[in-house]
């Protein structure tokens, strides 16, 4: 009898042991969900910098970004700016917003927002929020008409603009919804060329 109540005290022992230690594989922590970083794009923040390799040295702000990224804010066309996202690299990707949300006269206006996910233990940037002031009445060109949320993916085989969002049509929820399956969608296609009058097309 005193044989079986050890043997049954040491199986007990044994099981109480594996239930209590940690188990690896799908029982293990979870990696944290996507976060917003959010990163200034004004010159008060932001590198003052020279394209040397213009003949005009056309000035550009370098802005810190998130986890080893980086962003360009420059002048592409007169009245207009975008922004060139450089990776951990250091290869830069233009997202021409005088492309893909306004041919019209633009600049950026808030802060940058980054969603970053956490990917083998590294932190990796997957998408980027820019919001985009347009003037889009060429009799009021002072005058701001729209504000987009530009949305961007970020992956290592595309970098560009999915995502053209005026404000009001969706909640900031729903952008970030947008923003986190951006690797799955398409880059958006140019916007139609200005109207005769100087004016964005319907």
């Amino acid at each position: 009898m005193r044989r079986l109540v050890s043997g049954l005290t040491m199986v007990c022992a044994i099981l109480l042991f594996a239930c209590s230690a940690p188990q690896s594989g799908t029982r293990g922590t979870p990696e944290p969900a996507v976060q917003s970083v959010r990163t200034p794009l004004g010159p008060a923040s932001c590198e003052k910098k020279a394209d040397m390799s213009d003949p005009d040295e056309t000035p550009y702000l370098l802005c810190p970004g998130a986890a080893g990224y980086a962003l360009i804010v420059r002048k592409v066309e007169s009245g207009r700016k975008s922004v060139d996202v450089v990776d951990a690299a250091g290869q830069a990707h233009p997202l021409n917003f005088q492309e893909t949300i306004t041919r019209s006269m633009s600049n950026l206006t808030g802060e940058a927002e980054w969603r970053v996910a956490s990917r083998g233990g590294k932190q990796v940037p997957a998408a980027l929020i820019v919001h985009v002031q347009a003037r889009e009445n060429a009799d009021d060109p002072e005058t701001v008409t729209h504000t987009y949320a530009a949305v961007a993916k970020l992956t290592p085989d595309s970098v560009c603009v999915t995502d053209r969002i005026p404000a009001g049509t969706k909640t900031e929820e729903q952008i970030l919804a947008i923003a986190d399956s951006a690797a799955s969608r398409a880059c958006a296609p140019p916007q139609p060329p200005l109207s005769e009058n100087g004016e964005a097309q319907p």
